[in-house]
C-alpha cells in the first residue's frame, strides 16, 4: 500500500479511539514512520518493512492516547524542532508569547540576563537564546528528566544556555528578565483533563497546588523581595489572569495582561520600578 492508503486506514483507527484530528495525525505518523517528505507522501511513496512495523507500534500507543509528540520525539516551537518524550511537558503554541515578551524586553537592554524558571524541554529559554545570541540565558528545572531534554535542545539550537537543576529561581542570584510557564492546574482538576495530559504528561509539570497558583505565588514573592527583575512574564491558565494580576499588584508591581490567539488572557507581565 502507498503512504496515503496506509494513512487512510490509520485515520480510521484513530477516529475510533476518539481523536479529533485523526486524519492529520495519521498523515504525520505515516510520514515520520517512513521518513518521507509531504511531497513524497502525495506522490505515492510505498510503506513497507521497518516503516510499517514502526507505524503499527506508534498507532497502538496513540490509541492509548499517548501524545503524538512522544511518538515522533519532537514538537515544533518558535520555528524549531524540540526533542520531547516521556517525562517532559509538550510545548504549546501559546507559550511562544513568553519568548516574544523576553525578546521585546531585550531590545531595550544591553548585557541582559534572561531567566526561565521551570524550563521543561527548554523550549522558551533555547528559543530566546537562539533569537538573541548576545543575551545571557539561564534556565532552572527541578526535574532531572526534563533537564536531559533541555540539554539536548540547547545543544541543537543554542549551546550557550546555562541549565541549572533546582527549585524555581532559588539557585539564581540575579536576572533582568524572568519568564515562567509554571504548573498552574489545580490538583483536583488534573484527572479530568484529556488523557494525553492526565495520563501521560508529568504531574510535576501540571500540578499547581490547591488553587493552581502555589508556585506562581512563590515566584512572584521571590521576584518582589529578592530578584527584582525589570520584567516577570508568567503564563497562566484560563480564568487565572485577574487573580495573578492582583497578586502582582499586592507585590508592588505594575501589571499588563496579554491574550493569546484564542482571546484568552494568557500572560501576566509584572514590572517593578
Amino acid at each position: 500500500m502507498n503512504a496515503r492508503e496506509v494513512a487512510g486506514a490509520a485515520a480510521r483507527r484513530l477516529e475510533a479511539a476518539g481523536l479529533e484530528d485523526a486524519r492529520f495525525e495519521a498523515e504525520v505518523l505515516v510520514r515520520e514512520a517512513a521518513g518521507i517528505s509531504r511531497a513524497q507522501y502525495f506522490a505515492g511513496a510505498i510503506l513497507e518493512g521497518e516503516a510499517r512495523t514502526r507505524l503499527e507500534q506508534w498507532l497502538a500507543r496513540r490509541e492509548r492516547r499517548e501524545p503524538l509528540a512522544y511518538l515522533t520525539g519532537w514538537r515544533e516551537f518558535y520555528g524549531r524542532r524540540f526533542a520531547v518524550g516521556r517525562g517532559v511537558l509538550v510545548p504549546r503554541p501559546e507559550t511562544e508569547l513568553l519568548v516574544e515578551e523576553a525578546l521585546a524586553e531585550l531590545r531595550q537592554l544591553v548585557d541582559a540576563c534572561v531567566l526561565e524558571v521551570g524550563t521543561g524541554s527548554g523550549a522558551v529559554a533555547v528559543s530566546v537564546a537562539a533569537e538573541a545570541p548576545a543575551a545571557r540565558v539561564v534556565a532552572t528545572e527541578i526535574s532531572a528528566t526534563a533537564l536531559r531534554f533541555a540539554a539536548l535542545n540547547a545543544a541543537a539550537h543554542a549551546p550557550g544556555v546555562q541549565l541549572v537543576h533546582g527549585n524555581l529561581a532559588d539557585p539564581i542570584r540575579t536576572a533582568d528578565i524572568v519568564v515562567a510557564n509554571l504548573p498552574y492546574i489545580p490538583s483536583g482538576e488534573i484527572d479530568a483533563l484529556e488523557p494525553e495530559v492526565s495520563r501521560w504528561e508529568p504531574r510535576v509539570a501540571l500540578d499547581g497546588g490547591t488553587d493552581g497558583l502555589q508556585l506562581v505565588q512563590e515566584l512572584i514573592d521571590d521576584c518582589a523581595g529578592r530578584l527584582r527583575p525589570r520584567l516577570l512574564a508568567l503564563e497562566v491558565g484560563f480564568g487565572q489572569a485577574d487573580t495573578v494580576a492582583c497578586l502582582g499588584r499586592l507585590a508592588g508591581a505594575e501589571v499588563r495582561v496579554r491574550s493569546d490567539l484564542a482571546g484568552i488572557d494568557r500572560v501576566v507581565c509584572l514590572r517593578w520600578r
